[in-house]
C-alpha cells in the first residue's frame, strides 16, 4: 500500500467515533492498519503475476501456486516437544529470516485469564500468508526491526503472535510442550520392557524472555551424537573414510552414523536423502537428516546473557517428511504412464502406502495395510474407537490399553513416575494415530487435489518435449528444484540446460559448463537409445543436415573455389569435378570445335546457360543426363580458349557449360627449375595455345600414359606405393594390380625431406619408428578419366582434356579445410579459421592482394615476384630475393632498356644471343620466366579467391553448419571431434554425388556413438 493510501486509510479511522477514549481510538486504528496492510499483502498471493515465460504453461501455474501454504497445510502434525516450541519448516523459515535478536518474547501461561487474548486469532494473517516474494521477505524483517515487535506464545492455543506497536500483526502456528508431564514411551513391544525417553517431557516454561540469537546449526549436549552433523549436510565416502560437510569445510564421521549408514534401510536410527549408491549397491553420498533440531532454531533468554534450556525450532523428522512428501509429489508430477491417480500412485511406493492408511482410515479399519506392523494398527483402532477383532485384540499391549482407559477415565496414578509413565503410554498412542492420520492426509490431499495436478502433469509433459528435456531424471530434478525454489517464494523461470531453450551457438555448445554436464549427459543417454531403435528400424528421428546437404550442390562450390586451372602445353584443363562428368556423359564420336582466341561470345548470352555443375548433384542425375546424350549426332561441344568457356549443346541448343584453360596465346618455355649454378632450366617442348579446329571425342581414359612425362605419368594419380625394406625400394601398383618398381625420378622425390619435394603425396602411412611405409601418387600430370580428341576420326590429337593430379590434390584438401572450417566450434567466419592450417594463409593472401604494399602478410619472395609482376616498386632486399634473369624479363617485357649486367646474364644463360653484332632476346624463354614469375601471382591469388569465395558463400555453408549444430543439440552432443568426423563423413559422400539417407546419416552417428 503507498503512503498516499495509508493516509486515506488513517483519515477515515480517525473519522470513526465508536471510542470515547483517545487512547482505545489508537490502539484501535492501529491495529485495524496493521490488519488491512497484512490481509492485503495476503490476498496478493492469489493475484496472478505476469512472468518472463508465460508460454511455458507448466511454469506459470507453478509460479502461481502458493506451495508454501499447500506444505504448510499438508504435513499435518508437527510433533510434540519436550517443552520447546514447535514450528512448520515454512514458518521456522520465514521466521529466521525476517525476526531479529534481542525481541521481547513473552509465553504464557497454559491457563489463560478471561479476555486473553484480548483479540480474535482467527481474525489475524498467517505469516506465510503475508509473504508471497523474496522482497515480501525484505520488508517483513525491515517492519520487525523498525517498529516496536515482540512475540507472545499461548502453548494452549497452539498460537505464536507477532506484535507490532502493540497490536497483532501477525499468527504462526505453534506446538509448546504439554500441559501435563509426562515419559515419553520410545518401543513398546508386547511382553517387553518399555524403552523410555531418558528427558523428561514437560510444558513450556511462561514468563518474560529475550530472543538470544538464530542458529542453522544447534549443537545438543543431551542428543549430541544425532546433531553434530549439521541437517542437509553432505556425506560422502572417500577412500573408504566417511566425511561430513560443514560451511565449505570437511570432517570426519561420527562413528555411530557411518554404523548407522550400513545398517538396512528399515533398521537405521537416522534419516538420509539423496541418496547415492556405487556399483555395488552400497551409499557413497547421501544428504543427512538426522538432527532431532532441523535447520533453524531460535534461542532465548531469561536473564539477558545465559541462554534457556528451551528453544524453538522445526523437527528434524517434520523438515525429513517434507523433503520426502515433495520428492514423492515431484514423482507423481512426471512418472509415465496414464494421467488418473490410481495409475500415478501405483508408480510410487510411498504414495501407495499412504493410500492404504487412507483406506484403512475410512474403512475404519476394515481395509488392512500391507508391511504395516499389526500391533501399531490396533492401537490406531482402539485410540480412535473402531471395532476390533479378536485378532486385533491379541496384538494390544495391555498396558497401552490400561494406560488410555486411566486417562480417558480421568483415573491417572497419583504416584509421579507411575502418572509420567501412564501419561506417557497414552501420547504413545495418540502419537500413533497422529502420524497414520498424517500419512493418510498425503494421500487424502493430493487426491482432493489431482484434478490441478492432473493439469500440471500434462503441461509438463508438453512444455518438457518442448524445452527438449527429455531424461526423467532431469525432468524430475528441475520439478524438485522449481518446487524448493518456490517454497523460498523465488519465481522460476525456464532451465538454461534445456536444450531448445538457449539460441545455439557454436561456441557456446562446445564449451558446456560443469554445472550441466550430468544434465547434458542424461539427455544424450535418452537420445542415443532413440538413436538404436532408429537404426533398429523405428521411425521418428530425422537428421535436419541430411536435407541441409542434400538439398546443397558441392560441385558448383567446389567448381569455384578451386579457382585457377593453370595454363597448359596446349590441352584444355578442367576441373576435376568436371572432368568427371564430360568422361561419363560425352559419347564418343560427339563433335567437339575449338575456336580461335580472337573468337569470343557475349556475357549475356553465356548467363543463360547454366554450368554443367548446376545439373549434377546426385549420381542419378549424372544418369538421367548420360540418357539425353546416348544420340551422338545430338551432342555439340563448343570451345572458347580465351574466356575460357566449354558449352555442351544438345541438338543445337546450349544445354550447359563449365569452365576450360587452353594453353597461353603467346608460346614459351616453361622453366623447369634451376641448375647448381641458378640458371633456369627450360622444358624442351614449347606451351602453346590450343588448336582451334574441328574434332571429336576419340578415347576415354582413366589413366594416361605420356611418352614425354613417362616417369610422372606410368604411376597411376592415387596409386599406392610402398617401401619394400628387403629390397630397398619403392614399388607401385598400376592399373592392372601388378606391383612395378616405381621410377628413379620419383624414387629420388622420396628420399628428400618431405617439405623439398617437387611432388605431391597423400594417405601417408607410417610404421612404429616414424619411417614412411606407404602412401599414394598425387601428382599425376593428366590426373584421372582424361579424354582424347581427334581431328581425323583415326589417330588421338596430340592435345587432351585432362585435370592434373595437382589440382585434384588441391580440391582434396579444399574439401578437408572446409570440412575443418565447418565443423569448428566458433560462429563467425574469421573465428573459425585457425581450426584450418591453410585458411589463414588465404585470408592473409586476399588482404595483400587489396593492397600489395603491406610487409606483414606473406613470405618476401612471393611478395617481391607478385609486386615485380605488377610493376609496383621494389625495395633492395625485395630485389635482391630475386633473379637477375627474371628482372631482366620483366623489363624486357615492359619496354624498358636492359642494363649490361643484365644482358650479359641473358646471353650466359642462353636466354640472349648475338646476331650481326647485335643482342637479341629468346622470347619464348623470356616469356616463359615471366610465365614462371606469374605462378606466385597465380598462386596468392589462386589463395586469396579460395577465401573470398568462402567468405561469399559463408551465409549458404552457415545453414549447413547450423542444421548439423541442431541435430547434435537434440542429440545433446557436445562432443566437437564426433560433429568433424560425422560432417566429414556426409560431406565426402555428398562430394561423391551420393544422396544421404536418413537411415545412412543415422547409422552412422550411431556407429561412432557405439566406439566412444
Amino acid at each position: 500500500m503507498s503512503n498516499i493510501d495509508q493516509t486515506k486509510l488513517q483519515i477515515y479511522l480517525d473519522s470513526f467515533v465508536g471510542f470515547k477514549d483517545k487512547r482505545h481510538r489508537r490502539i484501535f486504528n492501529e491495529t485495524i492498519l496493521l490488519l488491512c496492510l497484512s490481509v492485503l499483502s495476503f490476498l496478493s498471493s492469489f493475484v496472478p503475476v505476469a512472468f518472463a515465460q508465460p508460454d511455458y504453461e507448466s511454469l506459470k501455474q507453478i509460479n502461481e501456486t502458493n506451495w508454501v501454504k499447500w506444505f504448510d497445510e499438508t504435513l499435518g502434525y508437527i510433533y510434540d516437544s519436550h517443552g520447546c516450541l514447535h514450528f512448520t519448516p515454512a514458518d521456522i523459515a520465514l521466521l529466521s529470516k525476517t525476526i531479529p535478536p534481542n525481541l521481547p518474547l513473552t509465553i504464557k501461561k497454559y491457563q489463560l485469564k478471561e479476555n486473553d487474548p484480548p483479540f480474535n486469532p482467527d481474525k489475524i494473517p498467517l505469516l506465510i500468508d503475508t509473504i508471497n516474494t523474496p522482497q515480501d521477505i525484505a520488508k517483513q524483517a525491515l517492519t520487525f526491526k523498525n517498529y516496536p515487535t515482540e512475540l507472545v506464545a499461548y502453548p494452549s492455543l497452539d498460537l505464536l503472535v507477532i506484535m507490532v506497536n502493540g497490536s497483532p500483526y501477525a499468527r504462526v502456528r505453534t506446538l509448546a510442550g504439554p500441559p501435563q508431564d509426562y515419559l515419553m514411551a520410545f518401543e513398546v513391544e508386547k511382553d517387553q520392557p518399555i524403552v523410555w525417553d531418558s528427558v523428561l517431557t514437560t510444558a513450556t516454561d511462561p514468563g518474560q524472555y529475550q530472543l538470544l540469537r538464530w542458529t542453522d546449526h544447534y549443537l545438543s549436549h543431551t542428543y549430541y551424537q544425532n546433531t553434530i552433523v549439521p541437517f542437509g549436510a553432505w556425506i560422502k565416502k572417500t577412500n573408504r573414510q566417511w566425511f561430513y560437510e560443514e560451511k565449505g569445510r570437511w570432517y570426519k564421521l561420527p562413528k555411530h552414523i557411518v554404523t548407522d549408514l550400513n545398517q538396512p534401510f528399515a533398521q537405521r536410527q537416522y534419516n538420509y536423502y539423496d541418496i547415492n549408491v556405487d556399483d555395488n549397491g552400497q551409499i557413497s553420498a547421501a544428504r543427512y537428516a538426522g538432527h532431532d533440531f532441523g535447520k533453524y532454531a531460535l534461542l532465548w533468554t531469561a536473564d539477558g546473557q545465559t541462554r534457556y534450556p528451551e528453544l524453538a525450532y522445526a523437527a528434524g523428522q517434520l523438515i525429513y517428511e517434507q523433503i520426502i512428501l515433495l520428492k514423492d509429489l515431484v514423482h507423481l508430477l512426471t512418472v509415465p504412464t496414464d494421467d488418473d491417480l490410481d495409475s500415478v500412485s501405483a508408480q510410487n511406493e510411498n504414495f501407495s502406502f499412504y493410500r492404504q492408511l487412507y483406506e484403512f482410515k475410512t474403512s475404519r479399519g476394515k481395509q488392512q495395510p500391507l508391511k504395516v506392523d499389526r500391533a501399531l494398527l490396533a492401537a490406531y483402532k482402539i485410540f480412535n474407537d473402531f471395532s476390533l477383532s479378536h485378532d486385533d485384540r491379541s496384538y494390544l499391549d495391555d498396558r497401552l490399553v490400561k494406560a488410555l482407559g486411566e486417562y480417558r477415565e480421568n483415573r491417572l496414578p497419583r504416584g509421579q513416575r507411575a502418572r509420567w509413565e501412564a501419561l506417557g503410554l497414552y501420547n504413545y498412542l495418540r502419537m500413533n494415530s497422529l502420524i497414520v492420520d498424517k500419512q493418510a492426509g498425503w494421500y487424502e490431499r493430493v487426491k482432493r487435489d489431482w484434478d490441478q495436478f492432473k493439469i500440471l502433469r500434462q503441461k509438463l509433459r508438453a512444455d518438457f518435449d518442448r524445452m527438449g528435456v527429455l531424461s526423467l531424471e532431469n525432468r524430475q530434478n528441475l520439478v524438485e528444484n522449481w518446487l524448493n525454489e518456490r517454497l523460498e517464494f523465488k519465481s522460476i523461470a525456464p532451465p538454461k540446460e534445456a536444450k531448445n531453450i538457449t539460441p545455439l551457438s557454436f561456441a557456446a555448445f562446445f564449451r558446456p559448463d560443469d554445472a550441466s554436464r550430468l544434465f547434458d549427459e542424461r539427455e544424450k543417454m535418452v537420445m542415443v537409445e532413440k538413436l538404436k531403435k532408429s537404426t533398429a528400424g523405428e521411425k521418428g528421428l530425422n537428421l535436419a543436415v541430411v536435407d541441409a546437404l542434400n538439398n546443397y550442390n558441392f560441385g558448383v562450390l567446389l567448381n569455384d573455389i578451386l579457382g585457377d586451372l593453370y595454363k597448359s602445353h596446349g590441352c584444355m584443363h578442367v576441373s576435376p569435378r568436371n572432368i568427371t562428368f564430360v568422361s561419363e556423359l560425352l559419347p564418343l564420336g560427339a563433335a567437339v570445335k575449338i575456336h580461335r582466341y580472337s573468337e569470343r561470345l557475349s556475357v549475356e548470352a553465356l548467363a543463360q546457360v547454366p554450368y554443367l555443375a548446376d545439373l549434377v548433384n546426385f549420381a542419378d542425375d549424372l544418369a538421367k543426363l548420360k540418357q539425353q546424350f546416348a544420340a551422338t549426332a545430338d551432342v555439340q561441344v563448343a570451345v572458347y580458349p580465351y574466356s575460357g568457356d566449354w558449352l555442351i549443346f544438345l541438338k543445337e541448343q546450349p544445354l550447359a557449360r563449365l569452365t576450360i584453360r587452353g594453353g597461353p596465346q603467346t608460346k614459351f618455355y616453361l622453366v623447369q627449375g634451376r641448375d647448381k649454378e641458378g640458371a633456369p632450366i627450360f622444358e624442351p617442348h614449347l606451351a602453346y595455345p590450343t588448336t582451334p579446329g574441328n574434332y571429336w571425342i576419340f578415347k576415354k581414359l582413366d589413366n594416361y600414359v605420356s611418352n614425354i612425362y613417362r616417369d610422372q605419368t606410368i604411376v597411376p594419380q592415387g596409386s599406392v606405393i610402398k617401401w619394400v625394406k628387403e629390397k630397398e625400394k619403392w614399388i607401385f601398383q598400376d592399373d592392372t594390380g601388378n606391383w612395378k618398381e616405381l621410377p628413379g625420378v620419383l624414387m629420388a622425390d622420396l628420399k628428400q625431406p618431405e617439405d623439398k619435394r617437387e611432388y605431391t603425396y597423400y594417405d601417408v602411412v607410417k610404421n612404429s619408428s616414424g619411417e614412411v611405409i606407404s602412401l599414394r601418387w598425387g601428382s599425376q600430370p593428366f590426373g584421372r578419366y582424361p579424354l582424347q580428341i581427334t581431328a581425323d576420326k583415326r589417330y588421338p590429337w596430340p592435345e587432351l582434356v585432362h585435370t592434373s593430379g595437382d589440382l585434384m590434390m588441391e580440391e582434396r584438401q579444399l574439401v578437408n579445410e572446409l570440412i575443418k572450417i565447418l565443423t569448428a566450434p566458433s560462429d563467425n567466419l574469421d573465428d573459425c579459421l585457425p581450426y584450418s592450417p591453410s585458411f589463414p594463409l588465404y585470408k592473409a593472401c586476399h588482404e595483400f592482394v587489396a593492397n600489395p604494399n603491406r610487409t606483414d602478410l606473406i613470405q618476401p619472395r612471393e611478395r617481391a615476384a607478385y609486386r615485380l609482376y605488377f610493376g609496383l616498386p621494389l625495395t633492395v632486399s625485395e630485389e635482391a630475393l630475386l633473379p637477375l634473369d627474371v628482372r631482366a624479363a620483366n623489363k624486357a617485357l615492359h619496354g624498358r632498356e636492359l642494363t649490361d649486367q643484365e644482358l650479359k646474364t641473358l646471353l650466359k644463360e642462353g636466354i640472349a644471343y648475338r646476331r650481326s653484332g647485335q643482342v637479341k632476346l629468346n622470347m619464348e624463354k623470356i616469356l616463359g620466366l615471366q610465365f614462371d614469375t606469374y605462378q606466385y601471382v597465380v598462386t596468392i591469388q589462386k589463395y586469396s579467391h579460395h577465401y573470398e569465395v568462402l567468405q561469399k558463400r559463408w551465409p549458404e555453408l552457415t545453414n549447413l553448419r547450423v542444421a548439423l549444430l541442431k541435430d547434435f543439440n537434440n542429440f545433446v552432443l557436445k562432443d566437437q571431434n564426433i560433429f568433424h568426423n560425422f560432417m566429414r563423413e556426409l560431406m565426402l559422400k555428398r562430394n561423391q554425388l551420393e544422396r544421404l539417407t536418413q537411415e545412412d546419416a543415422l547409422r552412422i552417428l550411431s556407429g561412432m556413438l557405439t566406439k566412444t
